[in-house]
């Protein structure tokens, strides 16, 4: 039969079978409008038999009782490709759209979650409760200053060297670039599930960038704290549907964060120093007055 043959209709709704490139299940072609109803983990589609199918469209058709019932009440803008997460709070649904036409899932059927910053934990959340991790992001991009300031004056240099022959800038001077890596590369989120098609969700939200000609600590710190204003966000929500009675706690490093700060950073050779380092980031808005002191407590080891 070839590709422009007529095809028989559809098994499950009798509809018409679309010539370019139909899909197949067990050997029989399904039209677009039923197969564009699964929304499923990947490893269980690619496994799917006629009889699965049939037994999700029953699933379908009772997820969209939740569709049905979905009220918005807040949308948290998360990853590269603008993913949506929505959730509505009085009903205890979410879902990974921004709007309810993809899997709406029920509070109590989320496990757990995990959030890392790269492979360092952050977050981590279950009925058990929610526990933050301390990072060293902060630490780590402050210890950069000096490499970016050695960056700047090496482009200073470069355009003084530029305007020796006539005192004109002749843009003949090699063009420099920062490109050490940042802090992290990005969040990465889990969620794992009790729910006949989904064990395990992931999405990730890239890390903040520095300015590969003009790199500044406080623009990169700025533009994290809103990152982690996100995730807290994120954080809060699937409690408030998962895990409303849980408690919340602060735990210490992540083992991989403890490795990071070993290897990236030495210990800070003047407090005093350091704490105006901090005051600064205050000042500009990056740290609140309540970090900023627990902050200047550690350092003063009180």
């Amino acid at each position: 039969m070839g590709l422009f043959s007529k095809k028989p209709p559809c098994p499950i709704c009798g509809g018409k079978i679309s010539w370019f490139l139909p899909t197949k299940i067990e050997g029989e072609y399904i039209c677009d409008t039923c197969y564009g109803k699964l929304d499923i983990q990947t490893d269980k589609e690619l496994n799917l038999t006629m009889q699965d199918f049939k037994e999700y469209l029953m699933f379908y058709d009772q997820n969209k009782l939740l569709k049905d019932q979905f009220v918005i009440s807040e949308q948290i803008d998360f990853g590269l490709w603008d993913t949506k997460i929505i959730f509505d709070h009085q009903n205890k649904l979410f879902c990974m759209s921004k709007q309810p036409d993809k899997t709406v899932f029920e509070g109590k059927q989320l496990k757990s979650f995990t959030i890392k910053e790269d492979s360092t934990p952050l977050f981590e959340g279950s009925a058990a409760g929610i526990r933050r991790y301390a990072s060293t992001v902060t630490e780590r991009a402050m210890a950069m200053a000096p490499q970016i300031a050695q960056f700047a004056a090496n482009r200073r240099m470069a355009r003084t060297l530029d305007r020796l022959d006539d005192g004109k800038l002749n843009n003949s001077a090699t063009v420099q670039y920062f490109n050490s890596p940042e802090p992290f590369q990005a969040f990465n989120v889990e969620l794992r599930f009790d729910h006949p098609y989904w064990t395990v969700l992931q999405c990730d939200m890239d890390g903040p960038r520095f300015d590969n000609t003009h790199p500044d600590v406080n623009s990169y710190l700025r533009s994290y704290q809103q990152s982690i204003n996100e995730i807290e966000k994120l954080v809060a929500a699937l409690k408030a549907v998962a895990f409303p009675e849980t408690a919340e706690q602060s735990a210490g490093l992540g083992m991989v964060g403890m490795g990071a700060l070993h290897t990236t950073m030495a210990p800070p050779a003047d407090p005093i120093e350091e704490i105006k380092k901090y005051k600064a980031l205050m000042e500009d808005g990056v740290l609140s007055r309540q970090e900023f002191e627990t902050k200047k407590k550690q350092l003063l080891g009180i």
